[in-house]
């Protein structure tokens, strides 16, 4: 994805950018117009529905109060409490049929007597089914219901009569009812006021109703109307205000009263938020296939208790007119942007034409060409600005890039100071051989003969290069310790252990002096004796100038040297005192798990003992290999032991300490290949780290032949010979004159360890004596035969 916003123009860049912009912010004010067009949709859906709420709760209780006024009325009627004859129309039905002509909500008007008799006139309109469930003529407009004890049984007696009140048709049929066992009887005698039931399902309606009942003063007889829900009904339907608008009233047990629709049962989330006691709220329910505004309410009022209602309807219905103006809204916004498109281009048009003269200017700073930036031409300010910053950012790129290489210059020259200065065995090796190597290379460089016709560096940054690779070739002796550096003598550590030695000559001088008194004592011969101590102190004496004179080393040490200083070794003096006192923790690990053991114990004059062996640690030999080195590496770091140092063939040196000293090319090579180059700088390492190797792959660390070492890399080992060669402020060694550092080096040409073409240009340019000129001292520069030099090779 970042690719390929990199490769787009700044033209499209800012244009999307201006789209994105516009679009963010227009979808942004979009959004907050949705959403609070959508918290108005809601509170509106919830004022509509507390509206209807409040108007469902006036229109219930303006028929409660009708019900009860007619109740009321009906408890004044004359001789209400009187059972009617049995024969002809009595009065009180005249009544009750007069009164429900005014209602059809009415479905009867009854009253029931103590002795649980029933006298009961029934709107046969109320129910387009009433006259076929009950058997009646079509004409029929009322029915007068009584129940009582006749001849044959208790039997409910049906009059059915026309809206005349004109007698049509009677029936009988057989009843165990009993006013005194019904609800409304029981609970208007207990509670003396009007009662009014839970709704219920009208067994002979087929629908629910409510009856009102009470009881009439003075007397057992209760007064009672059915009143169906109806009316309820039609007034929920007439309060939709959409068509997919729903009200239900129903109970607290979830039970249906009345709706705004055809069903049976109550809306299932309407039941959902009742049990969550979610009241007076408008939520989102959204589990159906259609998004939903919801709320459930308490009817409030006389009528209320523990009746409900529940209001439903789709959000689409109540967003609508605010989703209109939302789209309204976006087709202006997307107008509006689509018009503004040419001016934006013709905008970024005038500052795309700057911005690419100052990316040429920035190509020349990358380039480095930091002289020939300079200032654009445009009216834009910011640009302008830009471009001046660009101009001054250049020159302080420019100085700090000198303050930096001063600052690695100097660094790097430290760096080959504080080597040589590490020990006086190196002296100024470090600062003279990029001297040499320049000077080789630069005639190299010049030269148009074989093989350096095609050698040349390209730029000034590759002769920094091998310059600094030139200092640098020796800045793994950094790590190289100085007790091997200046290993003059066989068993100097961090001091010539020798005198340890001599203290043991010492002892055992001594011990001869002791026995010879011993002896005298004794009896034995003083003559004999003095012979024997005198025979055994000049053995003594001459045993410790052998090994004083191996320790020096300066003499190559033949088999005959060896089994003499192991005869001498075997020889045992008496220790009295503990090794394991007064040493550091490191020399204390050495001895391991051995015990100390019971002193006073004879010990040899010499030896090798486990505690002289310093071992290797967290030595990779797998790396070691992987990074190409292929110098032999010892078991142990140090050997310290004796005999084994006293052993030393030819010099000082053993092969743990040789290979710690020519290590210092490997971590020469190592450190500088962890420091992270400029593509300019990436070859320092190989120039610094080959000045070991031979042409002949006989060198180290790699050791890479002529095929694989560049011209540089074989200048830096020509380089490095000669200065050590010729060098004069070495304390172990006199510098060599030009003849016999060049007679050397014509050797190792020969031998195939330095390169012949180098080595030819080395004389014949006249390097060697423009260097001796200013480095050696007069004594060194002698007469040279450059032609026998040559010639030979």
């Amino acid at each position: 994805m970042l690719g390929i916003f990199r490769k787009i123009t700044i033209r499209t860049n800012i244009l999307t950018n201006f789209i994105v912009v516009v679009a963010l912010v227009a979808a942004i004010l979009l959004f907050l117009q949705y959403h609070f067009s959508r918290k108005m949709a809601l509170k509106a859906t919830e004022s509509t529905f507390k509206h209807i709420a409040q108007k469902i709760t006036y229109h219930v209780e303006d028929n409660d109060r009708f019900i009860r006024a007619l109740l009321h009325q009906m408890t004044l009627y004359p001789d209400i409490t009187v059972e009617p004859v049995r024969q002809g129309l009595p009065e009180n039905a005249v009544r009750f049929a007069r009164t429900m002509a005014r209602s059809r909500s009415i479905y009867s008007m009854y009253v029931g007597y103590p002795d649980g008799n029933l006298f009961e006139v029934i709107n046969m309109r109320s129910a387009v089914r009433l006259p076929a469930r009950f058997h009646a003529p079509e004409e029929t407009r009322w029915a007068v219901a009584r129940v009582f004890n006749a001849s044959s049984g208790r039997v409910w007696q049906y009059d059915f009569l026309d809206k005349t009140l004109r007698w049509l048709a009677r029936r009988q049929v057989p009843t165990q009812y009993n006013v005194k066992k019904r609800p409304w009887y029981i609970l208007a005698k207990k509670h003396g006021g009007v009662v009014r039931s839970i709704p219920y399902l009208f067994a002979s309606l087929g629908r629910k109703g409510i009856t009102y009942s009470r009881i009439r003063s003075g007397s057992e007889s209760v007064v009672a109307i059915d009143f169906t829900l109806e009316r309820i009904e039609t007034f929920l339907k007439s309060q939709m205000f959409a068509p997919t608008a729903v009200v239900d009233m129903f109970d607290g047990k979830g039970e249906l009263i009345a709706s705004s629709n055809e069903k049976g049962t109550t809306n299932q989330l309407f039941l959902k938020m009742l049990k969550k006691a979610v009241h007076g709220k408008v939520v989102i329910d959204n589990s159906g296939n259609r998004q939903r505004f919801v709320m459930v309410m308490p009817l409030s009022g006389h009528f209320g208790g523990k009746t409900y209602l529940g209001f439903s309807v789709d959000t689409s219905v109540m967003l609508g007119p605010y989703l209109k103006e939302i789209y309204f809204a976006f087709g202006m916004a997307l107008l509006a942007l689509l018009l503004s498109l040419p001016l934006v281009i013709l905008t970024t048009s005038m500052i795309v034409k700057p911005v690419k003269a100052l990316m040429k200017e920035n190509e020349k700073i990358k380039e480095r060409s930091f002289d020939n930036v300079r200032p654009i031409q445009t009216h834009i300010i910011e640009l302008i600005e830009l471009s001046d910053s660009l101009i001054s950012m250049s020159q302080s790129i420019q100085e700090y890039e000198k303050s930096l290489e001063e600052m690695l210059d100097s660094f790097i020259k430290l760096i080959a100071d504080a080597i040589d200065a590490k020990s006086t065995y190196t002296g100024g090796h470090c600062k003279r051989v990029p001297i040499l190597a320049l000077d080789l290379a630069r005639a190299a460089a010049a030269s148009e003969d074989d093989p350096f016709g095609a050698f040349h560096f390209e730029t000034e940054a590759e002769w920094k290069a091998f310059e600094m690779g030139a200092w640098l070739h020796d800045c793994g002796k950094i790590t190289t310790p100085e007790f091997v550096v200046d290993k003059a003598t066989k068993l100097e550590t961090i001091y010539n252990r020798i005198h340890e030695i001599r203290t043991r000559f010492e002892v055992i001088w001594r011990d001869i002096d002791i026995a010879y008194y011993e002896r005298l004592l004794r009896g034995e011969n003083r003559e004999g004796l003095e012979k024997w101590r005198e025979r055994e102190q000049k053995q003594l004496l001459d045993d410790f100038s052998f090994v004083a004179a191996c320790n020096v080393g300066d003499e190559f040490l033949s088999k005959e040297k060896k089994m003499r200083l192991l005869r001498i070794a075997e020889r045992t003096w008496l220790r009295h005192f503990s090794s394991r006192v007064g040493i550091s923790e490191i020399e204390r690990r050495r001895f391991g798990d051995k015990e100390e053991p019971f002193l006073p114990v004879a010990e040899t004059l010499l030896s090798d003992k486990p505690e002289h062996l310093v071992h290797r640690t967290g030595f990779d030999d797998a790396s070691y290999r992987e990074k190409g080195f292929k110098l032999e590496v010892p078991d142990n770091l140090y050997n310290f032991g004796e005999i084994y140092n006293l052993s030393i063939e030819k010099g000082t040196l053993t092969k743990e300490e040789i290979y710690k000293i020519r290590e210092h090319v490997i971590m020469t090579i190592e450190m500088l290949e962890r420091l992270p180059y400029p593509e300019e700088l990436k070859k320092i390492p190989g120039y610094a780290g080959t000045h070991h190797e031979t042409v002949n792959g006989t060198g180290y660390p790699r050791r890479l032949t002529r095929e694989n070492l560049s011209i540089p890399e074989r200048i830096m080992a020509i380089a490095d010979i000669f200065e050590a060669l010729t060098a004069s402020d070495r304390p172990y060694k006199k510098g060599k004159t030009l003849s016999e550092a060049l007679k050397i080096m014509q050797f190792m040409v020969k031998d195939a360890h330095l390169d012949a073409d180098l080595f030819v240009l080395f004389i014949q340019a006249g390097i060697y004596r423009r260097y001796a000129e200013v480095y050696l001292k007069p004594e060194q520069i002698d007469e040279v035969d450059e032609e026998a030099l040559i010639n030979f090779i």
